[in-house]
């Protein structure tokens, strides 16, 4: 385990936080999620990557990796489990001029390498990480919809959003190459009438239709 923890505080050290893309410079919007089944005593990771435009959010293009998973559930490891099927994912669809939502953490994390960290390190690409539940960092929670209130760790790390007055907040923080402020910026841009970004929705969605035609398979076989 020490191992690991080293190659993240590397992966950590990669980090930008400044923006390689002004706001208004964005073209695309990539959401990722994953869904994971087993078979026969093998667990396996289907990955989704969906490009969409930005900010109208049409859909563009899919990406699927589909992989055996050989790294066991361990918080704050994800990326050894899950990190090199959703990178490939993303590179199937990528673009110049798009930012990558991660279904992750970024750097709000006790190393500052969450899966979107290690996505957006690994393609040298803007990610974004948004969570459901908050993995690290002080912060006040906000009250209000539309209420946005920093997570800190000495220094600003993310965003804690609340989308709608009876959604519990998300958790955003940059992965790579976006400040925390473009971060939180352009995933509000993205969340619409939802509590989850439409990007991560899509992504959700693609990866848990191509599981399920891949248990089909496997059925038939």
């Amino acid at each position: 385990m020490d191992k690991l923890v080293e190659l993240q505080k590397r992966i950590a050290e990669e980090v930008v936080l400044e923006d390689a893309l002004s706001y208004e410079e964005i073209k695309y919007v990539v959401g990722v999620d994953q869904a994971f089944f087993k078979k026969n005593d093998e667990e396996f990771v289907v990955s989704a990557a969906v490009l969409m435009s930005f900010p109208e959010l049409r859909i563009q293009e899919v990406g699927v990796d589909f992989r055996k998973v050989d790294f066991p559930y361990i918080p704050t490891f994800l990326m050894f489990r899950e990190g090199d099927s959703a990178v490939e994912a993303v590179r199937k669809v990528l673009r110049e001029r798009t930012v990558v939502i991660v279904d992750g953490s970024g750097i709000a994390h006790p190393r500052k390498c969450g899966l979107a960290t290690f996505v957006g390190v690994a393609l040298k690409n803007p990610s974004v990480g948004v969570t459901k539940k908050p993995l690290y960092g002080k912060f006040e929670e906000p009250k209000r919809s539309g209420e946005s209130r920093g997570i800190f760790d000495g220094k600003l790390i993310g965003y804690a959003y609340k989308p709608c007055a009876r959604c519990k907040p998300i958790y955003i923080s940059p992965g790579n190459m976006i400040s925390p402020e473009t971060a939180l910026k352009v995933v509000v841009a993205t969340i619409r009438n939802y509590k989850l970004p439409i990007p991560i929705r899509e992504a959700h969605r693609m990866a848990n239709r191509e599981k399920l035609n891949y248990l089909s398979d496997f059925d038939s076989s």
